[in-house]
């Protein structure tokens, strides 16, 4: 039986258990603060007990970071479905959520995009994990592409210049340097919003509009 305030729990659940420890103390203290004694302990189990699962703490970041992007792929890829046959409307409504997801979680985006793992050695489902995330981007520029609304361009270059754009707002307002734009929530998606149908401008073929 766990003794010394430790709590029960099912084989199965440790994993998860451990990584959801580990994203809220990331989330509430920061990188710094995660080791794998102090992820045991927010998760109530023995000290010995992470290593069960994870080597080290970089195989618990990457552990960690896999969920994230999961999670992120999934906010983005449902509000992309809410405009179903709507690239434009898609690729706004998903490049938004992205910005949200900088937004609401900095320190999550840090573990992300900021270099801490070298994505280039990372685990085989973690790379698929972020390359999941930017491939629905690709998804929606190349539906625009096929009933002709966007530029008949290397879909990867689109790609890549709309996640830069979109990430690059997401790291200035989490930084606070548009704290006169983007003081609340609801003015950073209306912020979100304009700058991604400016971004929208450039992939659309010459004519088309912006809006539906």
């Amino acid at each position: 039986m766990p003794t010394n305030g430790q709590r029960p729990y099912h084989h199965g659940d440790l994993r998860r258990s451990l990584i959801q420890a580990g994203s809220k103390i990331i989330e509430e203290r920061g990188l710094a603060a995660l080791s794998l004694r102090e992820v045991a302990r927010a998760a109530g189990v023995s000290h010995t007990a992470p290593y069960r699962h994870f080597q080290d703490k970089a195989d618990l970041l990457a552990a960690i970071a896999q969920v994230a992007f999961e999670q992120l792929t999934d906010d983005a890829g449902k509000a992309a479905r809410n405009h179903d046959g709507n690239p434009k409307k898609q690729f706004v409504a998903a490049s938004v959520q992205y910005i949200l997801f900088g937004v609401r979680h900095p320190r999550m985006a840090h573990l992300l995009f900021g270099g801490v793992i070298n994505m280039r050695t990372a685990p085989r489902d973690l790379k698929r994990a972020s390359w999941a995330a930017f491939q629905l981007v690709e998804t929606i520029i190349n539906e625009g592409k096929k009933t002709g609304l966007f530029r008949n361009r290397d879909t990867m270059e689109l790609a890549v210049t709309t996640w830069s754009g979109i990430h690059g707002l997401a790291q200035l307002i989490s930084g606070g340097y548009l704290t006169r734009l983007a003081a609340t929530e609801r003015q950073v998606e209306s912020l979100g919003k304009m700058v991604c149908q400016l971004i929208l401008t450039g992939i659309l073929n010459p004519g088309e509009k912006t809006s539906p």
